[in-house]
C-alpha cells in the first residue's frame, strides 16, 4: 500500500466542525429514522390512551373522580409528548451518526480522486476505526497502487525511447519534436509520481500503524 503521512492536527480540527458530510444525504436517512421513530410512539401512545381511557372508565364519575382523571390525563399526554419527542430526536441523531460512518469514507474518496483529476496522487490515509466500508476502501487504495505503478512503468518506457531516439537524433533530426513531446510527457508522469497531494485530507482519517502500512 502506499506510503502515508500522519494526519495533521489541523486537518482533525476541521473534521470535528464539519460532522455532516453530505448534508443532503445524511440528514434524508436522519429525518427518515425521526419520523419512523415518531410514527411508533404515536401509535403506542394511542394505545396506551385507549387502555387509560378503558379503564378510568370503569371508575365512579363524581366530580373529584372527574378532576383526578382529567388531570391524569394531561400527565399522561405530556409524558407521552415528551417521550415521542425524545425518542423521535436520539433516532435522528443516531441516524447521523450511522450515515456519518459512510459518507465519511465516501467523501474522503471524492477527495482523493479530485485531487487524481488534476494530475497528481493524494497522500493516502486508513478510514478511522468506527468508518463503514473499509474493504472497498482498501480496494480503492490498491487501485491507487496499480495507477502509480502503471505511471511508473510507462514513465520507464518513455525516459528509455526518448533516450534511444537521442542517440539517432544526429542521423534524423526530424526526430527532434517528437523527443520534446515524449521527454515532456514523461517529465509529467514523474512529476505526479514523485509530488504527493500537499492538501491534507479535509477530514480526520488517522494514519495506519507501520505494520499495516505495508500490507
Amino acid at each position: 500500500m502506499s506510503e502515508v503521512s500522519p494526519a495533521s492536527p489541523s486537518g482533525a480540527g476541521h473534521a470535528r466542525r464539519h460532522f455532516l458530510l453530505d448534508r443532503g444525504f445524511q440528514l434524508k436517512y436522519a429525518l427518515t429514522m425521526a419520523g419512523a421513530g415518531l410514527v411508533v410512539a404515536v401509535a403506542f401512545g394511542l394505545w396506551l390512551h385507549q387502555a387509560h381511557a378503558q379503564a378510568t372508565a370503569l371508575l365512579p364519575q363524581d366530580a373529584d373522580t372527574r378532576a383526578l382523571i382529567a388531570r391524569s390525563d394531561r400527565l399522561l399526554l405530556a409524558a407521552f409528548a415528551g417521550i415521542a419527542l425524545l425518542l423521535s430526536g436520539a433516532l435522528g441523531l443516531l441516524g447521523i451518526v450511522i450515515t456519518h460512518r459512510v459518507a465519511g469514507p465516501v467523501f474522503v474518496m471524492g477527495h482523493y480522486l479530485s485531487i487524481m483529476a488534476q494530475g497528481r496522487f493524494p497522500r493516502m490515509r486508513t478510514l478511522r476505526r468506527g468508518d463503514e466500508l473499509k474493504a472497498f476502501f482498501r480496494t480503492f487504495l490498491e487501485a491507487v497502487d496499480a495507477m502509480k505503478a502503471r505511471e511508473a512503468r510507462h514513465a520507464a518506457v518513455l525516459e528509455a525511447a526518448v533516450e534511444r531516439m537521442r542517440a539517432a537524433e544526429a542521423h534524423a533530426p526530424e526526430l527532434a519534436p517528437a523527443i520534446e513531446a515524449l521527454a515532456a510527457a514523461a517529465r509529467e508522469r514523474r512529476a505526479a509520481l514523485a509530488i504527493d497531494d500537499p492538501e491534507p485530507t479535509p477530514i480526520a482519517v488517522p494514519a495506519p500503524r507501520q505494520g499495516a502500512a505495508g500490507r
